[in-house]
């Protein structure tokens, strides 16, 4: 029987290891998934000291006078139970935690969709990226051509600074795939490398 229990507590023990990892996923999803820096982020200290409170728990309540079992029978029933309530508390967390941000992703998608159906109409589509703080390396003589070059095209990209936001890039995916058939039908295919060429000309002439 100890040696089932002994068993019971290690699976149970690896569970709420690997719910709490999974825990300090949700709370930056949705980032990629990249295990080695969700192990790092997760802080595991943190775990020690929570496994380390739940033991000093089973055994304050294993030392206690009930059922006729010695302490290790005791302990090795109490544990398990604790670590119990821990792994429910890691998986609720994490629960709510994404069904807020996946609220928030569905709302940013459907605005995206809305501006996207906007800019189509228009006949001028927006491309977001990020970059950190854009330092000009062309004149603005040619900045004013490239600008132009991809306004026939139907775009205008927009800088949105240095600070990435995982969840409004997500939804911006709503938006690139909006546009994308409009931008081809306008265009014609492969558009996006005839804008490049006529760039990278653009910037060839201008260097000289």
């Amino acid at each position: 029987m100890n040696k089932k229990l002994i068993w019971v507590n290690l699976i149970l023990l690896l569970l709420v290891v690997a719910a709490y990892i999974f825990n300090s996923y949700i709370v930056n999803y949705p980032m990629m998934f990249n295990l080695p820096y969700i192990v790092k982020e997760s802080r595991l200290e943190f775990l020690a000291v929570i496994f380390a409170f739940t033991a000093l728990v089973s055994y304050l309540i294993s030392s206690l006078d009930f059922k006729k079992l010695n302490f290790r029978a005791k302990f090795l029933r109490i544990f398990p139970i604790i670590n119990g309530l821990v792994l429910l508390f890691f998986i609720c967390l994490p629960a709510n935690e994404f069904l807020k941000t996946q609220r928030e992703i569905s709302e940013r998608e459907n605005n995206y969709l809305l501006q996207a159906k906007k800019d189509i109409e228009n006949n001028n589509v927006t491309l977001q990226y990020t970059s950190g703080i854009s330092i000009p390396v062309q004149n603005p003589h040619t900045t004013h051509r490239i600008d132009s070059i991809q306004k026939k095209y139907g775009i205008t990209y927009m800088n949105t600074g240095c600070i990435i936001d995982p969840i409004d890039n997500k939804a911006q995916k709503k938006y690139a795939d909006a546009v994308a058939p409009f931008l081809e039908k306008r265009n014609g295919r492969n558009w996006q490398n005839r804008m490049q060429k006529e760039i990278d000309h653009l910037k060839e002439i201008s260097d000289k």
